[in-house]
């Protein structure tokens, strides 16, 4: 509670309180014992939803191996991240776990570390890093966040020079942009997994009020190449005049309880059309900031700091927020770009879903126009669900009658007509797509050998 308070994250606080797992996270953690002991797996992937605690179940395994001596008294620690705010953050966590707040050093945006002992790096700053001058086994236990990143040549480059005697992945969810596979780092077996449909159930996330609103845009002739639109394309259209803003606003009055009182995230195609959705909501009454990647880190700071002083509304942003900034202040979600990437469909949804006092749901709106024939509305659902392609058909077509207690998803007629008519021809097209859906189909199947071409 008191952290957002204070400028500098990482300042030792006064008193530790004693940090104990919580059910889901002792599970976890007992799932990694049995693999470790029982299996002799000390490579290991934990896939859990956003708001579940990965990065203390990453600190409690820590505590747990220190306090078995499985690699002496003070196991060498490495902890792998792609941005400061999860580095600072995670590093936070360890020091509250293990009661000791001089614990660990950063690598990252200029911080470098004295000792080596336990290291909290950037991916950038270990790339740039000579790694002839880091022996292989210079860390006992690597922690990777966010292990879907690892197809990424500055991920591989390194995993493939360190050789620790323990290996530990977290992610949201395994399933890549690209198709590509990174169960290989882990022979192909997850330890633990809790997701998103998951922690639902357990009440363990903040349960969302999902509408899918048709906008009246027509993307069909947009350029559309490897699962995304063409990004300049899409923000002519999306700023090319005031009617879909006008159509976001009536929308959010309709759905929302009160808009006037929210917090909440737009999530924009491009720099102009966050500056443009901030600049017209301002003007009609709900104050709003753009930002993205390129804003400088003081601007971004003050920017999420008016957001939850309630100063301004609705963040608008453009590569941000995917990942590593914990806001659970946000209430309400507001998809402004078509996304076919159910990782990046769930972890902006997961911005959302953080528990906070007083906040009994999520508002998300998702704004849908007449897609390309290849975009694939099916992975978002399915995401969502946790069902098949056929089975999210089924669902749309009845109103989603299974979702967990709590949750409701109401697509508009339009939209409804649209995404039916795309399930329905959506067939993946590219070969690490098709790869990945046969693979996730063996998963659902409860299969580990080879399957039929007629059983697919």
């Amino acid at each position: 509670a008191l952290a957002p308070e204070r400028e500098d994250t990482l300042e030792s606080p006064l008193t530790f309180i004693e940090v104990e797992p919580w059910p889901h996270q002792r599970e976890i953690l007992e799932r990694l014992e049995f693999e470790r002991r029982r299996h002799n797996r000390w490579k290991n992937l934990v896939v859990a939803a956003t708001g579940t605690g990965k990065t203390i179940v990453a600190a409690l395994d820590y505590r747990r191996l220190r306090a078995d001596k499985t690699f002496g008294p003070d196991p060498r620690l490495l902890f792998v991240a792609h941005r400061q705010e999860i580095l600072k953050q995670s590093l936070g966590a360890f020091r509250q776990v293990l009661r000791d707040g001089d614990f660990g050093e950063l690598y990252v945006a200029g911080d470098v570390p004295e000792q080596w002992q336990h290291v909290f790096g950037s991916i950038q700053s270990l790339s740039n890093l000579e790694l002839d001058r880091l022996k292989p086994d210079a860390f006992d236990v690597v922690i990777v966040d966010e292990f879907h990143r690892v197809g990424a040549p500055t991920y591989k480059r390194l995993l493939e020079h360190l050789r620790p005697q323990l290996l530990l992945g977290l992610t949201a969810t395994p399933e890549r942009t690209d198709g590509e596979d990174i169960l290989h780092c882990f022979d192909g077996h997850i330890a633990a997994e809790m997701r998103l449909w998951d922690a639902l159930e357990r009440n363990l996330v903040c349960p969302f009020q999902y509408f899918g609103i048709h906008d009246n845009s027509d993307l069909s002739a947009v350029r559309f190449t490897r699962g995304n639109y063409d990004a300049n394309e899409l923000e002519r259209l999306y700023t090319g005049n005031d009617a879909r803003v006008s159509l976001v606003l009536k929308q959010l009055a309709a759905k929302h309880r009160d808009p006037s009182r929210m917090t909440a995230l737009g999530f924009c195609v491009s720099i102009e059309h966050a500056a443009f959705m901030a600049r017209k909501f301002t003007q009609a009454g709900l104050p709003s900031l753009a930002i993205s990647s390129g804003t400088v880190t003081d601007e971004r700071s003050d920017a999420i700091r008016k957001l939850r002083a309630k100063e301004v509304r609705v963040l608008f942003a453009v590569d941000i927020f995917n990942e590593g900034v914990d806001l659970p202040e946000v209430d309400t979600i507001l998809f402004l770009r078509p996304t076919e990437s159910a990782l990046v469909f769930l972890q902006q949804l997961g911005r959302g879903l953080r528990r906070q006092k007083d906040k009994d749901c999520v508002t998300v709106l998702d704004f849908i126009g007449q897609a390309h024939r290849q975009f694939r509305f099916d992975l978002r659902y399915r995401a969502i669900t946790g069902a098949t392609r056929t089975e999210v058909e089924r669902q749309i077509e009845q109103g989603f009658p299974f979702l967990p207690a709590g949750c409701t998803m109401q697509l508009d007629r339009v939209a409804k007509e649209i995404v039916l008519a795309n399930l329905k021809s959506a067939i993946p097209n590219r070969r690490p797509t098709m790869i990945a859906e046969l693979r996730a189909l063996m998963d659902h199947e409860g299969r580990t050998g080879p399957i039929s071409l007629a059983t697919f």
